[in-house]
């Protein structure tokens, strides 16, 4: 089962795309690389490094996103912070949040069974919230649903933003290739970098190379942001991670392969 020469279009940031295309050359695709995506740290740090110094204060720390545990952990190293409080409890969204957290020998405590904010609470309430203390890094512009939920149970959240999601600067080349010539796959793992392709290209231009191609997500709610624009998503992986996405599309076109052999 392989991806046969397929052209996989990779719009994650230029400092993440290289996981993602290696795994579709190993699996004999194509990655044409179009960053939508412009991942940086905060234009004001202080508010992100007061909570560094204050771990000890809290009982969890809450990671929704990997790109969140990357940013908080860099800015945690370039403090001088070796060693987290032992009585910080550590939890993640998700397979790929949690690999991303095990690179930097942060041990996690809690994986929410489903990968959204939703299943992220879901989880921590079973460990209990009332009473609790938890820091949430995250993106400059997250969603609430979170830190919401987890007052309406009595908890508190300090939410910091601990990096910004802007837009990628424009390949021309890159971007006349796919409009002239849609790749076989779209992948996308956040609705920033969905949203991204339409400023970079164009409403217009998107559309119309979008009509032409398979969709492939990671997550319920970049699934649900494909959907708000009236696009099909073709492919979402059971498992929440790069390599979940790449097999999801291989196992797409193999059933594909097998309904249609001629």
């Amino acid at each position: 089962m392989t991806l046969s020469g397929k052209r996989i279009l990779v719009t994650r940031s230029v400092e993440q795309a290289g996981e993602l295309a290696v795994l579709v050359r190993a699996a004999s695709g194509i990655p044409v690389l179009f960053p939508t995506i412009r991942l940086t740290h905060p234009e004001n740090c202080g508010p992100l490094d007061r909570e560094i110094g204050r771990l000890s204060s809290f009982d969890w720390i809450l990671f929704a996103s990997a790109n969140a545990a990357r940013f908080f952990c860099e800015r945690a190293d370039r403090l001088g912070v070796g060693s987290w409080p032992g009585t910080l409890r550590v939890a993640s969204v998700g397979p790929g949040t949690t690999k991303e957290l095990a690179a930097r020998s942060v041990p996690v405590h809690r994986t929410a069974e489903k990968h959204t904010a939703e299943g992220l609470f879901e989880t921590l309430h079973s460990a209990g919230i009332r009473g609790k203390r938890f820091l949430l890094p995250r993106a400059e512009e997250g969603r609430e649903i979170l830190p919401d939920a987890i007052a309406r149970e009595g908890g508190e959240v300090v939410s910091v933003v601990a990096y910004r999601n802007g837009l990628a600067e424009k390949d021309e080349a890159v971007a006349g290739e796919i409009v002239s010539r849609p790749p076989d796959v779209c992948t996308f793992a956040s609705p920033s970098a969905f949203r991204n392709l339409f400023l970079l290209l164009g409403n217009g231009t998107a559309r119309d190379m979008l009509s032409r191609t398979r969709i492939a997500v990671i997550g319920e709610v970049t699934a649900r942001a494909v959907e708000r624009g009236d696009f099909r998503v073709d492919i979402v992986p059971e498992t929440y991670t790069l390599k979940g996405m790449v097999d999801a599309i291989q196992a797409f076109f193999a059933a594909r392969r097998s309904a249609d052999p001629a």
